[in-house]
């Protein structure tokens, strides 16, 4: 059986956290901006900024939730539907946060519902490619004889 380090489950957080980061700054950048009648960048720069600090959090904890769940995982490898459905439960969680960070910060229920809405298509794309992408890695990885 395949089990996953916590230091692969950190980087692996990391990682995606760049990536998810850096798609939460130019969502909010062109709906704040589209919607507005001044050009601004601090907004979208403080949602992705504590989106860093709230999502690394959380998808850590994902992470090792699914852990404990045996369900399309190989000896070596996971499952494409393993990871479609991982990239389906981080997305409600992730955009939920996002929900609440963007309204937090911008006190615009339409922006956040927006930012959040689109995050759901963007992310959920390269949530899975990253996923597909880290199945690739075996670092971090343990084989336990069953």
């Amino acid at each position: 059986m395949m089990i996953i380090t916590k230091k692969r489950s950190l980087i692996k957080s990391l990682t995606w956290r760049i990536l998810g980061s850096i798609d939460t700054f130019i969502l909010s950048l062109i709906i704040i901006n589209y919607s507005s009648e001044k050009y601004t960048y601090d907004l979208a720069l403080y949602i992705a900024s504590f989106e860093i600090i709230t999502k690394t959090i959380l998808y850590y904890f994902h992470e090792r939730i699914w852990n404990f769940f045996k369900i399309g995982r190989l000896k070596e490898k996971v499952k494409r539907g393993r990871s479609l459905f991982k990239a389906m439960t981080w997305r409600v969680i992730a955009s939920l946060d996002t929900f609440f960070l963007s309204y937090i910060i911008t006190g615009r229920f339409d922006w956040a519902t927006s930012i959040a809405i689109f995050e759901i298509i963007t992310k959920a794309i390269i949530y899975y490619f990253h996923e597909r992408a880290w199945n690739r890695v075996t670092w971090g990885r343990v084989i336990e004889n069953e």
